[in-house]
């Protein structure tokens, strides 16, 4: 993700916090130490990022699109979102100069 810099690996960490570390083991068949490296700041697993199905277990468990939302905010969108459930959850991505998350 050239030019983010960590932004989506510190949104991946949020993500895997949010959940807890063993249950996103479980959820996405994942090792912690893989788990890890999805967050890492290291130089060597700059470039690996969580894949998208694993992104999305989470988000489910989680109950907030963390790594969506993060992805979104560099696109410049406002994401406007009301949900008592994931499932429920209505995007609406508007152009605009900020990213504006509304719950």
């Amino acid at each position: 993700m050239a030019g983010h810099g960590s932004y989506p690996k510190k949104h991946t960490e949020s993500l895997v916090r949010d959940v807890g570390i063993e249950p996103a083991c479980k959820l996405t068949g994942k090792s912690k130490a893989t788990l890890g490296r999805y967050y890492s700041d290291h130089p060597e697993p700059s470039d690996r990022f969580m894949q998208i199905d694993a992104v999305i277990n989470l988000e489910k468990a989680a109950g907030y699109p963390h790594v969506i939302s993060a992805h979104l905010c560099t696109r410049k969108p406002s994401i406007k979102f009301s949900a008592k459930r994931w499932s429920e959850f209505v995007y609406q991505c508007i152009d605009s100069e900020a990213c504006n998350v509304i719950v």
